[in-house]
């Protein structure tokens, strides 16, 4: 048990503990496997205190010092952690949820699956195991099936507005388009209406599957998964550890995502709109040869430019490591050493057995 009058101190509130901290700097607080559930620990000295298992659930913690800490096991479900200071911290199979705030934590590196300490090679991850009433888990061939679907329908959106971009560059009066039962003949106008009505379909099933895909990888937690997805190749989800690769990745993200701004060109009357003629524009989109075209234009593209935005900030989602506890890894690593170990005896006593069998026979 936890040394008994290192709680009662602890309980009479911050400013008692942090006085009695100063006063006995030599002293190192033994609160393991403790509960300190939903207390206000709000700037606590918690600096090399062993809480090695305690339940710290949907406490608050922020400002609090754990510098050197030992929070192997504890819960952290639901706590404040907000610009604590997690420097030297370790750990290693303690647990977060989504309710778990930390935001502005120093000596820690934020992952998309928790928080990572470098000075102890340790990991607090999500749990495992996610609410009853949800459909994610950790499953890295899933996330991996939702990536790959989003990629190929954004590559198919990508297509359209790069046809788009013929129309600009070349300038030919129609296009061509096969179809099931022969071809459609284009002008720009009408095509750029068509991409915008496509375009605002596919994204819509983009963001749905990198948004899956990203649920997905809160739960991911072992290095398999994270080198699996981490080298997943597409630009939107792939995450740049370097300064430099990450402000070009971001630039390419941006280009690559927010490519249906092509399709304004065709849909403004550009000197109408730089001579400030409102009345002008309007009788432009009127006289469209789309159909309803001044109504539905206007809102299929600021549905298509907020589409480009959510996509945009998902995959700034996976601009995190995936993160894994190398303490736990090694158990797993251990584990399967010891399971491999008993299906070779067990296999090795069946031939054995079965040799015997064989000699009673002849």
């Amino acid at each position: 048990m936890a040394e008994s009058e290192h709680l009662r101190i602890l309980k009479e509130g911050v400013a008692s503990w942090n006085r009695w901290r100063q006063e006995h700097a030599d002293v190192q607080p033994d609160l393991h496997d403790i509960s300190l559930v939903a207390l206000d620990l709000r700037s606590a000295n918690l600096a090399g205190a062993n809480l090695n298992g305690a339940n710290l659930s949907k406490a608050n913690l922020a400002g609090a010092n754990f510098a050197e800490a030992d929070l192997r096991g504890a819960d952290l479900r639901g706590a404040d952690l907000s610009k604590a200071n997690l420097t030297g911290v370790n750990f290693s199979q303690s647990t977060i949820d989504n309710f778990t705030l930390y935001r502005d934590v120093q000596g820690c590196d934020i992952g998309v699956n928790g928080l990572y300490s470098p000075l102890t090679d340790s990991a607090a991850l999500l749990r495992i195991d996610p609410p009853g009433n949800s459909m994610q888990g950790a499953n890295a061939d899933a996330v991996i099936e939702s990536l790959r679907h989003a990629r190929k329908l954004h590559t198919f959106s990508l297509l359209l507005a790069g046809i788009a971009m013929l129309f600009i560059v070349i300038k030919p009066k129609t296009i061509t388009l096969p179809y099931l039962a022969g071809s459609f003949k284009f002008d720009d106008l009408s095509y750029s209406f068509l991409a915008t009505f496509l375009s605002t379909v596919l994204l819509s099933q983009v963001s749905s599957f990198i948004d899956s895909a990203l649920q997905g990888a809160h739960y991911l937690n072992d290095r398999r998964s994270a080198m699996l997805v981490g080298h997943f190749p597409w630009l939107l989800s792939k995450y740049e550890s370097e300064p430099a690769n990450r402000r070009q990745s971001k630039v390419m993200r941006f280009f690559l995502v927010f490519h249906p701004v092509v399709y304004l060109y065709f849909f403004m009357k550009w000197d109408v709109l730089f001579s400030g003629n409102w009345e002008g524009l309007m009788q432009h989109y009127q006289e469209m040869p789309v159909i309803f075209g001044e109504y539905l234009l206007p809102l299929f593209y600021i549905i298509l430019i907020k589409l480009c935005i959510y996509i945009f900030k998902l995959s700034e989602g996976f601009q995190k490591p995936i993160l894994f506890d190398t303490e736990t890894e090694r158990g797993r690593h251990s584990e399967m050493e010891r399971l491999a170990e008993a299906v070779e005896k067990q296999a090795s006593r069946t031939a054995e057995l079965l040799e015997l069998l064989h000699k009673r026979e002849g």
